[in-house]
């Protein structure tokens, strides 16, 4: 037979560790930063463990180039930086979780869900695009779309054929 105070012991025990795995993955999450930057050095984003932007410089030859390219590649360089966020948080809880734990297979399932892909032909850390790819936001088609069709108009009911016969209470009015 088990000694009550050893079962009890022992299951503290488990507590003690559970809550020192949770501090150690709370603060390890807390500190977790993904750097990207763009091609040309001049734009480097920082995200958190959630993928949302804690830092963004941007360089001071930025102030020559067209507002709307820019932000283009602000956001390709922010895609590409949430994109490793997944990897980057698997990396630093496989210590902790084991690298084939259910628990880690059910965390990196819902940070993939979350993020979003890398940018295609983009070579995170330089390098840019691939040389004739066409580029995010580039409008591949100038002409308007067409204007939707026009719904037919309902048409009216028609009266009955043997309005001779009549014999209801509806008044003429209807």
């Amino acid at each position: 037979m088990t000694d009550p105070d050893q079962i009890l012991n022992q299951y503290e025990g488990k507590l003690v560790e559970a809550q020192r795995k949770s501090d150690a993955l709370r603060e390890s999450l807390a500190n977790l930063r993904v750097m990207e930057r763009s091609a040309d050095g001049q734009i480097v984003v920082t995200v958190n463990d959630a993928g949302n932007v804690v830092d963004l410089k941007l360089g001071n030859s930025l102030q020559r180039r067209d507002g709307d390219t820019v932000a283009q590649e602000v956001l390709r360089v922010l895609q590409a930086a949430q994109s490793r966020v997944a990897t980057t948080v698997q990396e630093a809880m496989s210590p902790l979780l084991g690298s084939d734990s259910e628990a880690m297979h059910f965390m990196m399932d819902k940070l993939r869900s979350a993020q979003p892909p890398p940018p295609p032909q983009y070579v995170p850390g330089g390098g840019g695009y691939g040389e004739g790819q066409p580029r995010l936001g580039a409008i591949e088609d100038d002409t308007p779309p067409p204007p939707p069709p026009v719904p037919p108009r309902p048409q009216r009911p028609r009266p009955p054929q043997d309005d001779d016969d009549d014999f209801s209470d509806k008044g003429f009015l209807r």
